[in-house]
């Protein structure tokens, strides 16, 4: 582009030098015959000539051909008409015409060629200043055209090192179509990583559930198979086989529930945030207190007046409550359930006390990896309920922490972020102990509000 901007540049004064030499030369041309006709017309009166002016004039008796009359030095004989004609080293205009003088003279009336603007020893010249012309526009289009290269430049080196050590190019600044390019290729490149991403977060979910279910599916399809065998080669008392029977189905539990928490876990990892929405933290409590009401179980709902929405995953986050609340009945022996919600900040938290059985404290942090599993858990479980709480609360810029509750079982304190940005907080807010605001108590505490349907076990 440079190498083109300064070609242009000195095209276009070579040209404009060419086309004005050639207008002078021509206009030139017909000064000099206009002068000469001046000059031939006073010297028909030869008192008139100057010779001392660089005019030269010569009378030829038209019969004889010798000189009648000479100013300056003789011209040679010429027919009528205009010639160019060097005389004493010099190039002279000469025209020549008859005169009714002395019985017909042949005049002929010369001026020196180079007495115009544009003569052929000015030539040389004027080709020099042009070629010197030529020379500094196409300086002068390289040094212009420079900048707009630059940027180019520093946008093609950049590109060059993409897999290098770097998957991304930083906006380059200059003229504004390297500038666009640059925002073009940006955003291409934040699409492109966005989507790798979004390919490598499916394939570890993947290979995570993969991996986890061939472990951990392992040992109860190794004990139904057991189980099968027994009832298919013995024949086993009635109280025997329904024992064979129970172990089946706790079995079955347990594998359906492996599968559907490694579900949730894949299902957690390919979160986009895109997908967010306002979450009325009123209502979703609500809704879980609701749908996990059981025959003995009392879940009361006690959130603040200033409790509000927050932004994420409904699914996510109800999963997360949902964990909790049935960790509480399922795990702890719960009878009597908490739940309430208050802001802090730019963050929202949800805590689930219980009257449950609790859990020892050095085992706080442990339960909530994944396959982690109480000392006080029930047979059956699969080990990712809290596992699935703390994920969903790192999706949602929060924590999730266990503690000794105040009615004397667990405390569960899940902490979300409100704000709606896509970043996700990830200071920790630590807001074990703290007392919400005022209150106002919504009534779910009828036990046995709907009692939940069994699922027959899958063959």
């Amino acid at each position: 582009m440079a190498l083109a901007s300064a070609a242009a540049a000195a095209a276009v004064v070579a040209v404009f030098t060419v086309l004005t030499s050639v207008v002078l030369a021509n206009n030139d041309a017909a000064q000099l015959d206009r002068r000469l006709d001046s000059i031939v017309d006073a010297s028909v009166y030869p008192d008139q000539s100057d010779s001392t002016r660089g005019v030269l004039t010569t009378g030829r008796s038209r019969t004889t051909g010798q000189v009648v009359f000479q100013r300056g030095f003789q011209l040679p004989q010429l027919t009528p008409g205009t010639d160019t004609v060097e005389v004493n080293g010099l190039d002279y205009r000469v025209r020549t015409i008859p005169v009714d003088q002395q019985g017909g003279v042949l005049m002929s009336v010369g001026i020196r060629a180079d007495s115009i603007l544009l003569s052929r020893a000015r030539i040389p010249l004027y080709t020099a200043v042009g070629v010197g012309t030529v020379l500094i526009a196409a300086g002068l289009g390289w040094l212009l055209a420079g900048p707009a290269i630059r940027p180019l430049r520093r946008l093609t080196a950049q590109t060059l090192r993409l897999g290098k050590g770097t998957e991304k190019i930083d906006p380059v600044k200059g003229v504004r179509e390297a500038e666009d390019l640059s925002d073009a290729m940006v955003g291409m490149l934040s699409r492109l990583a966005a989507a790798q991403q979004a390919t490598t977060n499916s394939l570890q979910a993947a290979q995570d559930f993969a991996a986890n279910a061939a472990h951990e599916l392992r040992t109860p399809l190794t004990a139904m198979r057991a189980d099968l065998d027994t009832l298919r080669i013995h024949d086993l008392p009635a109280d025997e086989r329904d024992e064979v029977v129970a172990d089946l189905s706790r079995a079955q539990r347990r594998v359906e529930a492996i599968i559907t928490a490694l579900g949730q876990l894949a299902s957690g990892q390919l979160a986009q945030a895109e997908d967010r929405e306002a979450i009325d933290v009123t209502d979703l409590l609500d809704r879980v207190a609701r749908e996990n009401a059981h025959h003995g179980v009392e879940i009361v709902v006690e959130v603040g007046e200033d409790v509000g929405s927050v932004w994420g995953w409904p699914g996510g986050l109800r999963l997360a409550v949902d964990n909790l609340v049935r960790n509480a009945v399922a795990h702890g022996e719960a009878t009597r359930i908490v739940l309430s919600a208050y802001p802090s900040g730019s963050s929202m938290v949800i805590v689930v006390d219980d009257n449950g059985r609790g859990l020892p404290a050095e085992e706080h942090e442990a339960v909530l990896g994944r396959f982690a599993r109480g000392s006080t858990a029930t047979a059956g479980g699969s080990g990712l309920g809290l596992a699935l709480v703390a994920q969903q609360a790192a999706l949602h810029g929060g924590t999730i922490e266990l503690s000794d509750g105040p009615m004397g079982g667990l405390r569960a304190t899940l902490t979300v972020s409100t704000s709606a940005d896509t970043e996700q907080v990830t200071d920790r807010v630590e807001l074990v102990g703290a007392e919400p605001g005022p209150l106002r108590r919504h009534a779910s505490r009828v036990a046995g509000l709907r009692s939940r349907a069994k699922r027959p076990p899958r063959s």
